[in-house]
């Protein structure tokens, strides 16, 4: 109820009304409140300071003579009808920005109140009974309680919270006397309500964990001995003030002075240098600290203590000033911390920053449930739609609380009603609460850095060069962009990420928001026209719609797939739009651009004399030029994707501020002569313009072009005389008329030849010492390979496939960059040798019938493919390292050296050797690749020994080749696609490594061609409740690459090698003293590119367990095959059986693959 110091009304911008139950309170808590109000020279008004006779609705009157109130919630508060009146009439008052109200919870929670649980929301229900009032006291009830208070618990110290008020009022009111005019309304946000110099907590925080203990390293008394300033930025509402509440808390024990000033924003003009009486007062129990200057008068007493000092909610330098002075009365050992939301503030006076980031899925997940369902769980039919919300709020810790308050008690059909319009495009800002926490730091930017803003929400994730390109003023000493996007950063309006300029999505909305609608009327604001329906009507592009004035267009972007007809526009429809920066017509919906099928009809031409345009975009323009009257003195960007321009602009223009042109697929672009001048250019896109047959000579003054891009330009035949300093990439690819290589530049980085129809390469190619990718693909004229291509030393990627001509490869030595070579499709007869190599493809070559001895010492290639070497007769032995082989179609191979390759006991990727349809392999040839695979697995096991297994198998080694047996060394093996087994005892044990998979498959039913296969098991094992335990292993894949045609037309043996997973492995520890055998059952399947099984039969199937070996043990045939790995392998004669028996298990001759 309410308070002046005496019957007399006082000011109202001085006066506290209190709302509170007066039976609970009015003879103890509030009586102390009063007295302590007054002494401290605050009128405050409470029920019975009004004069007798006069009607109860004038404290309501009280109310809206009030500046700050208090509602003191009880445990029958909501027994009183009067106490439910007021508290309805401050949120009215508070809501239209004239009261800041300051909730006190007295012995009661918070979210008891919030969420009328308990007694006090069943008083309510009795008192309202029906009352239609119900549904509004219900919403005040919410909306009062979710800002920052201060709660006054059972084991709280009255006395201090009487305290803790009275300096949050004292707080309030400078506030007030500062800006009388303004609203000085409380946010449950950055801005904290009352608790100025000492807060409290006011509801459960999430994620704050985490924050203060990254705090507490860059704070710590005892890493850091002297004092330290620490700043503490984020983005509005991400929680700075919440974190400072509970870093105040949980450290001002630790000091015997201190002191957190919050809401500082709000304190400006000649109040700021106020700001140090009350730090002062704060920290020193004095009784009048207003002097000039109070740090200078008691420095002495100061400087006897270490203080904790917390400032937060900073947003200007000389509110830092004025609250720490020349800081010369600071204490060594002391801790400073500012809260700000830029970052400017506090560069060259912090030790150390601290960026609060947004809360991560967890907490996002568990803050939004709090506030939505009471701290109850959600129910299950809840849960998606709690997901969608918190996506939507993208960890931003003020949106999930409103939304949570917002959808709090609501059902399905409102939460699905919310979501769509969060789904719209632009979805409207979450809540008044958070859309006034971004304009209150909006409102500080400058005319520039707004502009900026609006601007860069229509190019977000854009690189940042062009972002500060298209804001540059002309004047090219000006660094107006590159100021306004370090000044938005800093503001955390933005933020560069990889070299891009992104927004997050709240503030994206809240810059959308912020354009004037298109009914304002004498709007002196540039628009940004986004929505098609403010720029097309009745099937006509009219912007000036609703008495829009045409000067006050900033930029125009119509997306073009949201059009669903053909639209025309008026030849004069931009003549008066004088600041028209940006005009974009484009197709969100396809990232090439090349499937919009609306057409923008010019009827009657078009008059276009823009001069401020920085960013011109139109898809499929209609325009064969650009209008006479066009001025692109600033213009930067310029993109006429699949246009019907022929030509840009008649006579050289001034193009100085051109950096990107972009004109692909315009198959009428004869000429470029329109770009003589533009001296700044960088990228240049020309690709499918298929008319272009050469580019002008003037391109020689385009010192800063990186970029250039002639793809499938099939008229294309030169390139004139010109050296292009920065040229980086350079694609040719498709330029079939294109004989001749010129160096037109000594920086490529990147040359694309492919598909041309070059002959040779310039003798002077050495010169290319930073090319790393040189690509020759298809180029069938090329018959010969320079020798200073060697002298490439940057070179990574050297692609020849299908140059049919090319016979031979010079001998290089002394390339150490080149990892790629592809020589597929060539006529080479000798493989080359290169040390660096680590892709090497030679597959279609019809003249290798032997590859050198000394790819053996190739010992960094990892992939060789010989597919369709149909002259290879044998291979010798490969490199250790080798991961993966293809041989398939190798129609000739007949032997395999032995060994196949020294296998490195490494926990490698998956790795695989392919022999399908090498139909002439001799049987010493496959019971090698057997004997290689059986080998693989056992030091694969013995490098992974120590690998606890996951929760699934994982595939790491296949091998395939023809043949109809399944390899003796595996343990069991039966006839068909299924295998039974009873598995011996112990047979889990923690040595288990992996297993040993084999099918042999008959393609005899499968007429077609096969694009791909895959060969897999499902492995069960029965456990003690008589359930079995599934999993998947995979055996063995192969995919067809290319466009070629393919049978696999006789029987073959895959073999796979997979890890043990977590699943089967789990039962040796729960029943470790048990003796006892296990069942399991493995079901082999072959599914195709058309996942029909019937196309492919499992003749036969295998199964060999892997077991880690000990390194004590020795082989001679590990020692004489691989390679030194402290380990081998012991060879035994007990229990060999040289039979075969089919559905028998069968012993083993290594006891690395166990064999029962």
């Amino acid at each position: 109820m309410a308070a002046p110091s005496s019957s007399t009304v006082p000011h109202p911008q001085h006066q506290v009304f209190i709302n509170f139950r007066g039976k609970d309170l009015r003879l103890g808590f509030v009586s102390h409140l009063v007295r302590a109000f007054k002494r401290n020279k605050i009128n405050v008004f409470m029920d019975e300071f009004e004069d007798r006779g006069k009607p109860l609705d004038s404290l309501l009157k009280r109310i809206e003579g009030s500046r700050i109130a208090l509602a003191i919630f009880s445990e029958s508060y909501t027994e009183s009808n009067w106490c439910l009146k007021e508290v309805e009439k401050m949120n009215d008052c508070m809501e239209q920005g004239n009261l800041v109200v300051i909730p006190i919870f007295y012995k009661v929670e918070p979210s008891t109140v919030r969420y009328l649980k308990g007694d006090f929301g069943d008083k309510l229900w009795i008192l309202v009974k029906g009352d239609e009032k119900k549904k509004k006291w219900e919403e005040v009830l919410k909306s009062i309680p979710n800002l920052f208070g201060i709660t006054v618990d059972e084991k709280s110290d009255e006395g201090q919270a009487v305290n803790e008020i009275v300096k949050a009022v004292k707080t309030v009111l400078l506030n007030i006397s500062c800006i009388a005019s303004q609203n000085v309304s409380v946010d449950p946000s950055e801005s904290s309500n009352a608790g100025t110099f000492s807060g409290g907590v006011k509801h459960k925080t999430f994620g704050i964990k985490q924050r203060l203990e990254e705090l507490k390293e860059m704070l710590d008394c005892d890493k850091h001995k002297g004092t330290r300033i620490i700043g503490v930025v984020g983005m509005p509402g991400i929680g700075k003030t919440t974190l400072m509440k509970e870093l105040f808390k949980k450290w001002q024990r630790k000091f015997t002075r201190h002191a957190l000033v919050d809401d500082i924003r709000k304190t400006k003009g000649t109040c700021i240098s106020s700001l140090s009486s009350l730090l002062v007062e704060e920290l020193l129990p004095l009784e009048d600290p207003s002097v000039e200057d109070p740090f200078e008068k008691y420095k002495d007493q100061l400087l006897k203590r270490k203080v904790l000092v917390i400032l937060d909610d900073v947003s200007k330098r000389e509110q830092i000033d004025a609250l720490l002075g020349r800081r010369d009365w600071i204490s060594e050992g002391s801790r400073i911390v500012i809260a700000t939301s830029d970052t400017s503030l506090i560069s060259g006076l912090v030790h150390d920053t601290y960026v609060v980031q947004k809360l991560d899925h967890r907490d996002s997940l568990q803050l939004f449930h709090y506030h939505a369902f009471g701290g109850d769980p959600p129910k299950k039919d809840y849960m998606k739609l709690s997901e969608e919300v918190v996506h939507y709020a993208r960890g931003h810790p003020l949106a999930l609380k409103m939304l949570g308050v917002e959808l709090n008690k609501k059902d399905m059909n409102h939460w699905n009603s919310k979501l769509k319009k969060l789904a719209q495009t632009p979805c409207p800002i979450v809540g008044s609460h958070v859309f006034h926490v971004f304009q209150a730091s909006y409102d500080e930017l400058s005319s520039e850095q707004k502009d900026a803003f609006l601007d860069i929400a229509c190019f977000r994730s854009q690189e940042k060069d062009y972002v500060e390109s298209l804001l540059a003023s002309p004047d090219p000493i000006s660094a107006e962009a590159t100021s306004a996007v370090k000044a938005l950063a800093d503001k955390f309006f933005i933020n560069t990420c990889d070299g891009r300029v992104e927004m997050h999505d709240l503030l994206y909305t809240f810059s959308r928001e912020l354009d004037p609608k298109p009914s304002t009327q004498d709007c002196t604001g540039q628009r940004r026209l986004w929505l098609h329906q403010d720029i097309i009507k009745g099937g006509v592009i009219n912007v000036l719609q609703n008495k829009m004035k045409a000067a006050t267009v900033r930029g125009i972007f119509l997306d073009l797939s949201e059009v669903k007809e053909e639209t025309s526009l008026d030849c004069d429809h931009f003549i008066n739009m004088r600041n028209l920066r940006y005009l974009k017509f484009y197709n969100s919906h396809c990232p090439h651009e090349c499937k919009t099928k609306n057409k923008i009809n010019i009827p009657d031409g078009l008059k276009l004399p823009l001069k401020e345009v920085r960013c011109l975009h139109w898809l499929k323009s209609p325009l064969k030029e650009l209008p006479n009257d066009f001025n692109p003195i600033n213009l930067v960007d310029l993109k006429l994707p699949y246009s019907e321009i022929e030509h840009l602009w008649e006579d050289d223009k001034d193009t100085s501020s051109l950096k990107w042109v972009d004109l692909n697929h315009s198959s009428k672009l004869f000429s470029l002569s329109g770009l003589s001048k533009a001296e700044n250019l960088q990228r240049l896109n020309l690709e499918g313009c298929t008319t272009l047959k050469t580019l002008p000579c003037g391109m020689k003054n385009m010192e800063r072009l990186a970029f250039l891009n002639l793809k499938g330009c099939t008229s294309f035949e030169s390139l004139p005389e010109m050296n292009l300093i920065s040229l980086k990439t350079l694609t040719l690819s498709g330029c079939s008329k294109f004989k001749e290589f010129p160096l037109i530049s000594e920086n490529i980085e990147a040359l694309y030849l492919d598909g041309t129809a070059i002959s040779q390469l310039p003798t002077n190619m050495g010169s290319l010492q930073r090319l790393v990718v040189l690509n020759m693909k298809n180029c069938r004229m090329l018959e010969k390979i320079p020798d200073r291509v060697g002298e490439l030393k940057a070179l990574q990627e050297l692609i020849f496939s299908d140059c049919l001509n090319l016979k031979d490869f010079p001998e290089i030595i002394n390339m150490n960059s080149l990892n790629i070579l592809l020589l597929d499709g060539t006529a080479i007869a000798v493989m080359p040798q290169i040390p660096s190599l680590q892709y090497l493809c030679l597959s279609r070559n019809d003249k290798i019938s032997c590859l050198p001895a000394g790819i053996r010492q190739l010992s960094l290639l990892k992939w060789l493919d010989l597919k369709y070497c149909k002259s290879l007769t044998s291979v010798p032995e490969f490199p250790p390292n080798l991961q993966c082989l293809d041989a398939h179609g190798c129609s000739l191979l007949k032997t395999v050296s032995k060994p196949l390759a020294r296998i490195m006991p490494t926990e490698q990727n998956h790795s695989s050797f392919i022999f399908t349809n090498c139909e002439n392999l001799e049987q010493d040839a496959k019971e090698e690749i057997a004997s290689y695979a059986q080998r693989k697995c056992q030091l694969l096991s013995y490098a992974r020994k120590h690998y606890s297994g996951g929760l699934v198998s994982e595939a790491l080694f296949s091998t395939c080749f023809p043949g109809c047996d399944v390899p003796s060394w595996f343990c069991h093996e039966t006839v068909g696609s299924e295998l039974k087994v009873k598995l011996l005892p112990h047979w889990h044990d923690k040595r288990l490594a992996g297993i040993a998979l084999c099918a042999v498959v008959s393609f005899l039913d499968c007429k077609d061609q096969i694009s791909r296969l895959s060969v897999t098991c499902t492995f069960k094992v029965k456990v003690e409740d008589e359930s079995w335990v599934p999993f998947t292993c995979p055996v063995g894949s192969w995919t067809r690459q290319g466009g070629g045609e393919d049978k696999i037309m006789s029987d073959h043996v895959f073999i796979g090698y997979t890890s043990c997973p977590y699943t089967i492995k789990c039962p040796e520890d729960e029943n470790s003293d048990e003796c006892s055998s296990t069942e399991a059952s493995l079901e082999f399947t072959v599914t195709g590119g058309t996942s029909e099984k019937g196309k492919f039969k499992v003749l036969k199937c295998g199964l060999g367990l892997v077991y880690a070996k000990d390194k004590s043990k020795s082989s001679s045939h590990e020692a004489k095959y691989d390679m030194l790995a402290q380990l081998s392998f012991h060879e035994t004669s007990n229990g060999v059986d040289d039979g075969r028996p089919k559905k028998k298990q069968k012993t083993i001759r290594n006891d690395n693959i166990q064999r029962h």
